[in-house]
């Protein structure tokens, strides 16, 4: 999961914040509240929100987009996508490997950041109403999410007000349930730039002393918020058979919507709630009592959070008559009400919540609702950080989310299962991998990962930090890498001087670059005991080798060991199938060659890797040269004869000759004299010839496959020697009988040389089909830069002359009904309205009775709220308490 919220940069920092009691709130100076009471006592609101930190800034370059891209995308849709392509890196899943169908659901709040483009148009050349509406519609947010990404599932915006974020998880689960896609994100974004500043009213939903104090006695309603949070989901069945790293899992969704049993459109419904809960615990199939948090909508207004409460009990107690048991709390005291977003704070901190074991406190709670009795309820609220104790099963969660309008969720979660242990791996040495944009962010991201491992416990097995770096992060083109045996080694190496860290290229990799294996042989050298034992591909060619020749149990035995018996025939198989079964690693591991260069005793080799011949009769054409003598070797005749003895089949590749200095035509391939040059000592000039012309697409990697490194140091004569772009790499250093340099940790050091030029690998088969677990590492480090398109300056307000009932003299209003007749009427839009009408018929809701309340105050020396329009109903009855609050 990914996240953006007041006073956190991620689910981490987040944590620590709600763990620490944190109120993430911006408070500006007390406003008057606009209008005058009658009693001419002036009635002041602090403004508050909570607020991002620098949400206008921008890694366009890592998403492909150019600066003016950037500055007509919302700040909204920006980071939006951050987040989403942060989470997939904290969830491990790469859209670019083939294997899963990714898809996202999600959406936005509308912001002023249209508005300003359309102010500043003709400052914006070429801008058209169409760039600016796909750049800041929330019906497009995750629409380019999956463009940016490479997401070719469905990409469904959601928009259902507060409710939004969770209700995309609900979406999202019932996609992955049915099989259109296999990964999701879901989550959404509230972003205003510049701030938004929502009108205050009094018996509204924002809180006049700048603080939401959820569940409180004192509540007086809610505080704005910017955030953005996203969730990856799986089949929980995918993710355990994909050694993911699962957070928690989801047991239950629901949706539904109140429909008209509430008191205004605004207005929250017991019924719709108490149902929305019931439904998502029946379809989690759990029972209530065995739910020990939730985390609730909890906006602190004196209307919503008794009816949350209520409904909530209700639910509950269609399974348990327990009081007290279930711990409750909001996370809009710690960061406001982020709107669309809410859903996805308050399931992230639910979260966070069963993972660490702790219930973090709800803020500002001193004295409870006295609109719902506590005491009677299953709920609690935590006032400070709480021990999650569950000694008779799984800890399990719940969130709410109820948007405006009428549209309910609510999730049943429950904490991830045991995670098995990872195998050990065959071979402590590991090849970590990283890639960046730019090399500023991949020196960045060496330093990330460097801190991650210092502070990594000591258990953590670095194969799979290995694994997730090779198989769950995008491969981008500036590449670093790192072989190193443990943590501990690993942080010396990304972090020691310049000849251990891994060096930053200036130039990015090269996707595809084509590759030649040259064969050169190296009689009496024996297959690598340790990467016998380390990589599978290896030992199992060797084992070919062996069976193909007819080896005995002992003598087979004896070459896997590397040490085959004296006599030409185990020899001769050893020095073949060391060369052989390096090939064979190459190409398991997904370095292809396309074409290949053979001389001398490595032309057998050369010949069964390009399918020439088979490996049986390789094997023979081996044993049958080692037979003759060390002068067969340079006789063209005895090596033509032995070859003639086979049927040559055309090369897979292109074979480059050293008899010809160059490719082989179909009937060239078909001689057996010219395999037999070939196998002769070759002419140095006619080497030279046949490397320079494979030298001649610049981008080529010549791969020496046999230990001696004979026909990269001709390479090395060419009249202009190759350049650094060719990658020359030997497979080892070369010197000694038994080459230290031909183990595992120099094997992979190429393979990581190979990745970081463009190469593309088969990680699985580098890690011998072990099943790796995945594990949390540092996201990507976003190189920022700020695109933004300021607001125009305001124009000076021009002077009004007030209107309405306004106008008049409050006191010398006598008819305090005919007065509140013509508010109704001027408030609805209604030409006219009787004194028994009823307000919810007349389509009243929450936010006209708030309105309503706050035009009375101005005029008369009370203090009523939208309760009171609530209770009254009808305009005589409000008239009548407004006149006896009048007369006390």
């Amino acid at each position: 999961m990914a996240c953006r919220f007041p006073g956190a940069d991620g689910p981490d920092a987040f944590w620590r914040n709600l763990a620490d009691g944190v109120e993430s709130v911006t408070r500006f100076p007390p406003e008057p509240v606009p209008g005058a009471r009658a009693d001419g006592a002036t009635a002041t609101y602090t403004p508050a929100r909570g607020l991002l930190d620098r949400p206008e800034w921008f890694d366009a370059g890592f998403f492909g987009c150019s600066p003016r891209e950037a500055r007509l995308l919302s700040p909204q849709h920006r980071l939006f996508l951050e987040c989403a392509a942060e989470a997939l890196e904290d969830a491990g899943q790469d859209p670019a490997r083939p294997t899963d169908v990714f898809g996202v659901y999600g959406g936005g709040t509308t912001t002023d950041y249209a508005r300003i483009l359309h102010e500043r148009r003709a400052e914006l050349p070429s801008v058209t109403d169409l760039d600016i509406l796909l750049g800041t519609a929330p019906d497009y947010l995750v629409s380019r999410t999956a463009y940016k990404l490479g997401l070719t599932g469905p990409a469904v915006t959601v928009q259902t007000a507060c409710s939004t974020a969770l209700v995309a998880v609900h979406l999202a689960v019932q996609g992955l349930l049915a099989g259109d896609c296999d990964v999701a994100l879901a989550g959404a974004a509230a972003v205003h730039v510049p701030d938004k500043k929502s009108q205050f009213t009094h018996g509204g939903i924002l809180s006049a002393r700048g603080q939401c104090r959820a569940f409180d006695a004192s509540a007086d309603g809610t505080v704005g918020g910017d955030g953005v949070g996203i969730v990856v989901l799986k089949r929980l069945a995918d993710a355990e058979a994909d050694g993911d790293h699962v957070l928690a899992v989801l047991r239950g969704t629901a949706v539904n919507n109140d429909g008209g049993a509430r008191v205004g459109y605004t207005a929250p419904g017991t019924d719709g709630q108490a149902a929305v809960v019931r439904e998502a615990q029946l379809v989690a199939g759990v029972d209530a009592g065995t739910i020990g948090y939730v985390e609730a909508h909890g906006t602190a207004t004196p209307l919503g959070d008794p009816i949350e409460l209520t409904a909530l009990t209700r639910a509950f107690r269609q399974d348990t008559d327990r009081t007290g048991f279930c711990w409750i709390g909001s996370v809009k005291t710690n960061i406001g009400h982020t709107d669309a977003a809410a859903g996805a704070a308050g399931l992230i901190k639910a979260v966070l919540a069963l993972r660490h074991r702790r219930i973090p406190p709800s803020l500002h709670f001193t004295e409870p609702n006295p609109q719902f009795d506590f005491a009677a309820s299953p709920f609690r609220v935590a006032t400070r950080l709480v021990p999650w104790e569950a000694p008779d099963g799984p800890r399990r969660a719940a969130v709410s989310a109820f948007g405006i309008g009428g549209t309910n969720a609510h999730a049943v979660l429950e904490e991830a299962p045991p995670r098995p242990p990872s195998p050990r791996p065959a071979a402590p040495e590991q090849l970590l991998v990283l890639s960046a944009a730019s090399p500023r962010a991949l020196d960045a991201a060496v330093h990330r990962l460097a801190d991650r491992l210092a502070s990594a416990a000591p258990d953590t097995e670095l194969a799979d930090v290995a694994w997730t770096l090779q198989t769950g992060r995008r491969e981008h083109p500036y590449r670093a890498v790192a072989v190193a045996r443990g943590a501990a080694d690993a942080v010396r190496v990304l972090t020691g001087p310049a000849g251990g860290r891994p060096a930053v290229p200036a130039a990015p990799a090269v996707e595809g670059r084509p590759t030649a294996f040259l064969f050169s042989g190296a009689p009496g050298r024996r297959p690598d005991p340790a990467r016998c034992a380390a990589e599978p591909a290896y030992r199992q060619a060797v084992e070919e080798c062996c069976a193909a020749a007819g080896l005995s149990a002992a003598d087979r035995d004896a070459v896997l060991h590397g040490r085959p018996a004296a006599g030409s025939g185990p020899v001769a198989v050893a020095a073949f199938a060391r060369e052989y079964a390096t090939a064979m690693t190459w190409i398991r591991w997904g370095v292809r060659p396309d074409a290949v260069l053979c001389s001398g005793p490595g032309t057998p080799a050369a010949m069964a890797v390009a399918k020439v011949l088979p490996l049986a009769d390789a094997l023979r054409l081996a044993l049958g040269h080692a037979r003759a003598g060390e002068t067969a070797g340079d006789d063209p005749a005895a090596w033509a004869a032995l070859v003639a003895r086979t049927a040559l089949r055309p090369p897979r590749v292109p074979v480059f000759s050293p008899a010809s200095g160059r490719r082989l035509t179909a009937e060239e391939a078909a001689d057996p004299g010219q395999w037999a040059r070939a196998a002769a000592r070759p002419d140095p000039a006619l080497v030279r010839r046949a490397l320079a012309e494979l030298l001649a697409d610049p981008h080529r990697v010549l791969l020496e496959v046999s230990p001696d490194r004979a026909l990269l140091a001709a390479a090395r004569t060419l009249p202009q020697e190759p350049a650094a772009g060719h990658l020359l790499l030997p497979e080892g250093d070369g010197d000694g009988e038994d080459d230290g340099g031909q183990g595992h940790a120099a094997a992979l050091a190429v393979l990581g040389r190979l990745w970081a030029g463009g190469a593309a690998v088969r990680w699985k088969h580098v890690h011998g089909g072990e099943r790796r677990s995945l594990t949390p590492l540092p996201t990507y480090p976003f190189q920022r830069e700020r695109f933004l398109v300021e607001p125009a300056a305001p124009a000076a307000p021009a002077a009004t002359e007030p209107t309405g009932p306004a106008e008049e003299a409050p006191h010398a209003r006598k008819d305090v009904l005919t007065t509140l007749l013509r508010l109704y009427a001027e408030l609805l839009g209604l030409p006219d309205v009787g004194p028994d009408d009823d307000f919810f018929d007349l389509g009243g809701d929450s936010l006209v009775a708030a309105r309503l309340a706050e035009r009375v105050r101005e005029l008369y020396p009370v203090d009523i709220d939208g309760l009171t329009v609530y209770e009254a109903g009808a305009p005589a009855e409000l008239a009548a308490a407004v006149e006896e609050l009048m007369a006390v």
